[in-house]
């Protein structure tokens, strides 16, 4: 509980930190604007049907400076285990191909800190719910999902569930999440698997 309780401070105070940072560079930017070009950027966003802006977004180079906190982040994603009626936990790492608005792809790898079965591997469907409300550099997402699971030993199927919010950087999406999941164990002498992760995805 301890673990969970830290995955849960980490991604509040990384989500905070996000949003007061583009509130930031929002004033600043409100600063040298003058009336004229303000209205021509709300004509221009009322005249773009939501399909344009999420092109538009995903082809925008933001300032990637406001994300320096969250680099860490892309090489260590904390895993906490429920499996068997004990607790494990590890890293993992999530890649993804988006076909939006049709869904993701995705692929992810878990490495646990045990002395079996440590590597875990999920490939998945998730189809990412928009939040039209969010500011100019993050969507805020619900993303429920599905897919295959294998250790190598042990197959099974799983469905998952992760709210968190995109940005972009110049080179991919970045995803950062919180997801639960439910793995259900084809061997039925083997226990089923519960995890919960606090991520940051590459999106491509």
């Amino acid at each position: 509980m301890i673990m969970l309780k830290a995955v849960l401070i980490l991604f509040i105070l990384v989500s905070i930190n996000l949003v007061t940072a583009q509130n930031n560079i929002d004033e600043h930017n409100s600063l040298f604007e003058t009336p004229e070009l303000k209205l021509k950027d709300i004509q221009n966003e009322v005249s773009l049907n939501h399909d344009e802006k999420i092109r538009l977004y995903k082809k925008t180079d933001a300032p990637t400076g406001m994300f320096a906190g969250l680099i860490f982040l892309t090489l260590i994603n904390p895993i906490v285990v429920f499996e068997d009626k004990k607790i494990f936990w590890g890293l993992t790492k999530e890649i993804s191909k988006s076909f939006y608005p049709y869904g993701r792809l995705s692929f992810e790898y878990s490495f646990l800190f045990r002395t079996f079965n440590k590597n875990h591997f999920r490939f998945s469907y998730n189809y990412d719910h928009i939040f039209e409300d969010g500011s100019d550099w993050i969507i805020f997402t619900l993303s429920p999902g599905a897919g295959y699971f294998t250790d190598t030993e042990n197959n099974g199927a799983f469905i998952q569930g992760a709210g968190g919010f995109f940005f972009p950087t110049p080179v991919f999406m970045g995803h950062l999440y919180l997801k639960y999941r439910f793995t259900k164990i084809f061997n039925e002498n083997k226990s089923d698997i519960h995890d919960i992760s606090l991520g940051l995805g590459l999106v491509f």
